[in-house]
């Protein structure tokens, strides 16, 4: 809406969103002494290309912990598309903050430039409930959300591998809605040898388990014992089979013995937002299966045979192409099982994948994953096809304390050489870093390797929150150690301005931001003086 002046340029007054027509219909002819003039505008393309992701993308959020894996698309219970995935990918520490959003891929790789593509679905109506351990569980209470867990009594896993009665949960899921104008589709996008191949998913298994245990030790997988799984934040497909509790009870719902019946935790599972969980698989690590390749030549093909923490929210799926469950955590074969390592089977493994079945996930989200031959596809719809009023979204209160962050940076640093000069190479030099550090797979590589993300994460959150300090090491990685595997790789990979640039002044910057605590630090460690060599 705009009032008019005689003499002076127009007032814009700002509205959000779809206004119903009798609002229109309401605003008055002046305002102020001023005439008013309502401005309906039909809904915008953006100049870019909308978002399209895939299933196995990685996702983070802007609060994450690290990345995590997109594990499929469903439609809710409103026929809304969404994305699947752990709760602790999508609600890092449980915390529910108000520009929570989820970002694809990389979203703290380099310069933020993940792409926005959802935002966590939650419902505050829907109340956490105690538990005797006074904990909270099952929904929302005091900016937390627990929704996507579940809490049942069970044989809970504790230290040094005893079990202890208590409680756990069958679930660690959530999903978010996508935004308007995402495109996806079911199905991944896996590189091998070179060459991109799509493997759709179709749809998920709802009677039963879907998949029996692995062969005997010393045989080979048959076609229908394998599953795979597959993210893209180490881009590898992997294969594994179904381990067999022996010890467990006889169950007609489990006749091979494939649920593990044990409470499953790790002392961190707090901070990042997990709980115990019960009821789940166990999913052995194996080659990828090569028509020919004995057993034991199979093992010495190179391929890394475990899970890792970024497969939490990858999809499972069996030799079908349906889901049969959701990776939520990795971890060592000897807390589970005492086995004879001199076996190929367990000798070259690292973690087992675990995984919760798909069919409790689709009960406590009450979704459902389309059955699609060629994976189920589409584009997020938008709130219709008119927008009145439409405005950019405000900023929120975090980007604003970034801007102003940044801009109070940028003021001190021009107060030094060092500082204009560290200024006038990011100008000239940002978009090539940014391609180097998320298009060229050594450099990418080596900035996942050295903990890059993480130092950079936190290099944000020092521009937004003064007094925040940047870590010196980061999981055994220390800033030197970064400095010195970078550096020298993207000289190698860079154009002649920008290798130039490194090879003159890489050292002389690196060594005077070394000592830096916070962000706020850095101005003045470019100021002071340094001796020449």
């Amino acid at each position: 809406m705009y009032v008019d002046g005689a003499d002076d340029p127009p007032v814009r007054v700002r509205g959000r969103g779809v206004l119903p027509r009798r609002l229109l219909d309401d605003v008055p002819a002046s305002l102020l002494g001023l005439p008013t003039r309502v401005v309906v505008a039909r809904t915008t393309v953006p100049s870019a290309s909308p978002p399209f992701i895939t299933a196995g993308a990685s996702i983070e959020t802007n609060h994450n912990k690290g990345a995590g894996s997109l594990g499929c698309f469903a439609r809710d219970s409103s026929g809304h598309p969404v994305l699947l995935s752990c709760a602790h990918v999508l609600f890092p520490g449980f915390k529910v903050i108000g520009d929570l959003a989820v970002y694809s891929p990389d979203y703290s790789s380099c310069c933020s430039s993940g792409v926005r593509v959802g935002r966590p679905h939650y419902d505050p109506k829907l109340k956490a409930q105690p538990t005797e351990g006074n904990e909270w569980v099952g929904g929302y209470r005091e900016g937390q959300w627990t929704g996507g867990f579940n809490w049942i009594p069970a044989r809970v896993r504790g230290p040094g591998g005893t079990n202890l009665p208590g409680h756990a949960s069958e679930t660690d899921c959530a999903m978010a809605r996508l935004d308007p104008g995402v495109k996806f589709h079911n199905a991944w996008q896996v590189d091998v040898g070179g060459t991109v191949t799509t493997i759709p998913i179709k749809g998920a298994v709802t009677e039963g388990l879907g998949i029996g245990k692995g062969p005997p030790v010393g045989t080979l997988p048959s076609h229908e014992q394998y599953v795979r799984v597959y993210n893209a934040v180490n881009g590898r497909l992997r294969f594994g089979t179904m381990l067999s509790n022996t010890l467990s009870e006889p169950d007609v719902t489990d006749p091979d013995r494939i649920v593990f019946r044990l409470g499953i935790s790790d002392p961190k599972d707090h901070g990042s937002g997990s709980k115990t969980n019960v009821n789940q698989f166990l999913i052995l690590p194996r080659p990828s299966p090569i028509p020919g390749q004995s057993l034991s030549d199979s093992y010495h093909n190179g391929e890394e045979l475990t899970f890792e923490g970024g497969d939490s929210g990858s999809v499972v799926i069996n030799h079908e192409n349906r889901v049969v469950a959701m990776i939520i955590r990795a971890g060592p074969i000897d807390e589970y099982f005492k086995l004879d390592r001199t076996a190929p089977e367990f000798a070259h493994i690292g973690n087992l994948g675990i995984a919760t079945p798909i069919g409790p996930i689709l009960e406590r989200l009450q979704v459902e994953i389309p059955a699609v031959e060629e994976g189920w596809s589409g584009t997020a719809p938008s709130a219709g096809d008119r927008v009145h009023i439409f405005l950019d979204r405000l900023p929120s209160a975090v980007e604003l304390a970034q801007r102003r962050g940044a801009a109070q940076l940028r003021e001190q640093l021009r107060t030094s050489v060092l500082g204009r000069l560290l200024l006038g190479k990011i100008g000239q030099h940002r978009k090539e870093v940014r391609e180097l550090l998320t298009s060229t797979r050594p450099v990418a590589a080596g900035w996942r390797a050295v903990q890059g993300p993480a130092f950079y994460h936190h290099c944000v959150q020092g521009v937004r929150t003064p007094g925040h300090s940047v870590p010196t090491v980061i999981n055994g990685v220390s800033r030197a150690q970064l400095v010195d595997t970078m550096l020298p790789l993207l000289i190698r990979y860079a154009g002649p301005a920008l290798r130039r640039d490194l090879e003159r002044y890489g050292r002389v910057l690196t060594g005077a931001l070394s000592p830096a605590e916070t962000i706020q630090d850095v101005p003045a460690a470019l100021a002071r003086p340094r001796v020449r060599s």
